[in-house]
């Protein structure tokens, strides 16, 4: 740790989630949407949606724990607000975590929404995803406040919150709906952290997570579902 203490010296991370919000809300979600009397196609997909979504978190624990074994920190090349030689962490930033205990906070969160994201469709999903991480990221980088490392997937977390809460709205379907009221009443809770600042929590990564999430919905409402 003292390599991460002496590179660190001169800016402070901002990393993750406010611990132990909404994180036990996840399983509840998780029931309410798994249906035991679907089709066997419909088993296939669910399925397929499980591997995806585990493998995404998957790769985060990998490159936390593959740090961990490197001579650099790869922690710094998270996003540093207004630094052009740091626009690359607008797409490495999500993969990159402060501590395990960051870690794991962001873990189940983001499981679940992203499963919940590709139940609904997986195409669209994945624009979304695209559009939470480059808006989101680019916002944070001309925003966030100077010498500081923006590091964790929770802006991510909120951009799909953000997605979630309001495809069923601009899409005016009755899936998209129940979807949208399933994570309002379960996930709500969280858009509350955008209402103080507590330090060493990315406010600017919240925020505009869940700003670029909302446009994500708008930007796919008219996208036919395949």
């Amino acid at each position: 740790m003292r390599r991460h203490t002496r590179r660190f010296e001169s800016f402070s991370v901002v990393d993750g989630f406010c611990y132990n919000k909404i994180y036990n809300l996840d399983a509840k979600l998780y029931r309410a949407l798994w249906n035991p009397r679907v089709q066997p196609e419909g088993n296939v997909k669910i399925g397929q949606n499980l591997k995806i979504a585990s493998s995404i978190v998957a790769i985060l624990w990998l490159v936390h724990i593959v740090n961990l074994a490197l001579p650099f920190d790869l922690r710094l090349f998270g996003i540093r607000p207004q630094h052009f030689e740091s626009l690359g962490g607008i797409l490495l930033t999500p993969w990159l975590h402060a501590d395990f205990r960051h870690l794991v906070a962001n873990t189940g969160a983001l499981f679940i929404l992203l499963y919940v994201s590709l139940l609904f469709n997986r195409k669209l999903a994945f624009k979304a995803l695209v559009i939470i991480i480059l808006v989101g990221g680019i916002l944070v980088w001309l925003f966030g406040k100077r010498n500081t490392i923006h590091i964790g997937a929770s802006g991510v977390i909120f951009g799909l919150i953000g997605f979630l809460m309001f495809v069923g709205l601009f899409r005016r379907e009755w899936t998209a709906f129940i979807i949208s009221v399933a994570i309002s009443i379960l996930y709500g809770g969280a858009l509350l952290s955008l209402l103080s600042y507590t330090p060493g929590i990315s406010w600017t990564g919240h925020f505009f997570g869940f700003t670029s999430g909302v446009l994500a919905a708008w930007w796919t409402k008219n996208r036919k579902r395949s």
